[in-house]
């Protein structure tokens, strides 16, 4: 046998451990057959049965009677748990509230696993699925429900008395079922909630509904799911996502997620969005065992905790929001074994540099592969609920050296859409800055009784969405800015996110929001909120002045607030609400009223309150 043929042996041999160690053996069938939204439940349950799939950290807090001799632990979840839950509540919406099909049902309520349960009953039943975040601002809560004419709503007592006692009220909702036990509502919350709508138990609805395992078809053009937009612009927007759309998405999650059945994920996600649903379908199809967290934003994650589960899990994947990173980086991850973590992915908004590096430093991707190279993947996907699967993916390695803000190539999401730069309707060249346009299969046909936005976002089936961006002559995407978040200075446009991408390797700089702060003359300057790390001793004035000496003239920094982190205006999605810094900065009547209040200006020494760990070495000024 020859020198070359015994190496092409090698070499085949090492292929097809890649193949078989990334699981492509087991995602690339799924991903090529015919995929149904409506009956993946099914077809998992024929996959894989009833072996343990996914847990969560706090068991569903309310259960079906007929299952509950098979499955005692409400923690742990089979596929086939899954679909028979799915099909006991599609069931009870049919025979005993009534639901039709193509009637919307509303789920309003603590952020938790058992959404997807409700949401997959709901489509089941032929309903339209319409989850919401358990945050959802209360003023916007009887807008929201009327616009999508809910009629049917799935909360829990702590959610809608919060609404209640905030002014908000139910529009159109007849009828509340409450995922939860009737013990866990006093008196007098029962009382509030009766008196906005008929009020129901899903435990009692669930143990008189007849069997009935049946799954209404859908076809590809049928929505399933009204998810709504994160509202950083202006109020969320529900946006359609019809079923053959959705399938289509599954298909390229099941292509750009390397993650196969031996491997084992945590997610911290807000169960509510577009992204999640589509991670949860695809998981279940792909039979992915995942541990499921509650918790995802400020005010409830517990990143020391997070880290510890992952290291003592042996977990190899994380999923999380820009938010929860940003978090996590701040605890010492070389204290921590996380030898086995081969990715890290996170959606909505890309991380900045100094957020991606820390974490895939540590990890075992490539020595699982049988490559001497310490470290992981952070799978950054760009896009949003419009366009129903990322517009671009970037794998950032401990080998990639360019960064500036470049969220991946065109064509780098499987089964995604179309790319495009433009301006005044045109595609500009390599280099220049213009608008982010996308259109594919994937991309929604527009916002539920909304004939005005989906016009103003969508012409020629281009969808704009929102980002200004250029393309790179190495075919790379540069993100810039939000199109409402560019700053117009009297010399130009100035973009705010390669501001932040520099300036957060400040070493004081925990997190840090640069905005446009209104001029006399009408003009905008670039002025930045920063949240300090903890143990730094700095004012406002030296912070300015050092910010700056990282920054080119025209994108000077005409103030600095140090801002408590817990302050930051943060929407019900976990990202910045950068209208609510630059709007304090107006001098004429401001449109959107929904942000958080009281920011604290720190006192000059001050710092966040956070726990102080050491500083992660990527933090440290370059």
């Amino acid at each position: 046998m020859s020198v070359l043929a015994i190496a092409l042996a090698i070499l085949a041999a090492y292929l097809l451990f890649v193949i078989w160690r990334l699981g492509l053996h087991q995602r690339l069938p799924l991903a090529f057959s015919h995929i149904s939204l409506e009956k993946i439940p099914d077809r998992a349950a024929k996959l894989h049965g009833d072996a343990p799939l996914f847990t969560c950290d706090t068991p569903v807090p309310w259960r079906v009677e007929s299952l509950g001799a098979r499955y005692p632990d409400d923690h742990s979840w089979s596929a086939l748990r899954i679909r028979d839950t799915a099909a006991a509540i599609a069931s009870m919406l049919r025979h005993e509230i009534g639901v039709g099909e193509g009637e919307r049902v509303a789920i309003l309520k603590a952020n938790h696993f058992d959404i997807h349960l409700l949401t997959a009953g709901a489509v089941r039943a032929g309903a339209i699925a319409c989850p919401l975040n358990g945050r959802f601002a209360a003023d916007k809560v009887e807008p929201y429900l009327s616009n999508v004419g809910a009629a049917v709503l799935f909360s829990d007592s702590a959610t809608l008395v919060r609404v209640l006692r905030q002014g908000g009220t139910l529009g159109p909702v007849k009828t509340v079922i409450l995922a939860e036990p009737a013990a866990a509502a006093s008196p007098e919350d029962v009382e509030l909630i009766s008196a906005a709508a008929e009020l129901r138990w899903i435990e009692p609805l669930l143990a008189t509904a007849p069997i009935d395992s049946s799954v209404a078809r859908r076809g590809g053009s049928d929505p399933v799911y009204l998810t709504h937009s994160s509202g950083t612009t202006g109020f969320p927007k529900a946006v359609i996502l019809r079923n053959g759309a959705q399938s289509h998405a599954v298909r390229g999650w099941l292509c750009y997620v390397h993650l196969s059945r031996r491997d084992r994920g945590y997610v911290a996600v807000p169960n509510n969005h577009q992204a999640v649903i589509l991670s949860f379908n695809s998981m279940l199809l792909l039979g992915l065992p995942v541990h499921w967290s509650s918790s995802y934003g400020m005010e409830d994650f517990d990143p020391e905790r997070v880290i510890a589960e992952l290291a003592e899990g042996g977990y190899t994947g994380f999923f999380g929001f820009p938010i929860t990173y940003t978090q996590m980086k701040e605890v010492d991850l070389a204290a921590h074994d996380l030898s086995r973590m081969r990715f890290w992915a996170s959606t909505a908004d890309a991380a900045h540099e100094a957020i991606q590096r820390p974490f895939v430093a540590l990890g075992g991707a490539f020595k699982s592969l049988g490559l001497p190279l310490r470290g992981s993947v952070y799978l950054d996907a760009q896009g949003s609920s419009e366009v129903g699967t990322p517009s671009v993916i970037r794998y950032i390695t401990p080998l990639t050296r360019r960064f500036g803000r470049r969220i991946g190539r065109v064509g780098s999401a499987p089964f995604g859409p179309q790319v495009r730069i433009t301006r005044h309707g045109g595609p500009v060249r390599r280099g220049e800055a213009g608008r982010l346009e996308v259109k594919g299969r994937t991309v929604f046909n527009g916002y539920w009784n909304n004939h005005a936005l989906t016009y103003e976002a969508i012409r020629d089936d281009w969808f704009f969405t929102g980002d200004i961006a250029r393309q790179e002559r190495d075919g790379n995407l540069v993100q810039l800015d939000r199109e409402v978040d560019v700053i117009h200075t009297r010399a130009g446009q100035v973009y705010s996110l390669p501001i932040e991408e520099r300036l957060h390797y400040h070493p004081a700089v925990f997190d840090i929001c640069v905005y446009g702060a209104r001029q006399a003359d009408g003009s905008q300057r670039p002025a930045a909120a920063v949240a300090v790390r903890p143990g730094f001793d700095i004012d406002e004035r030296n912070l300015e002045a050092e910010l700056n000496e990282l920054l080119g003239p025209e994108e000077q920094l005409e103030r600095v607030e140090i801002v408590d982190w817990r302050d930051f205006p943060v929407g019900i999605t976990g990202k910045t609400l950068k209208r609510t810094f630059r709007e304090r900065t107006e001098t004429g009547p401001v449109t959107e009223q929904n942000r958080p209040v009281g920011f604290r200006r720190r006192n000059a020494t001050q710092t966040t309150g956070l726990p102080q760990p050491p500083l992660p070495a990527a933090l440290v000024r370059q």
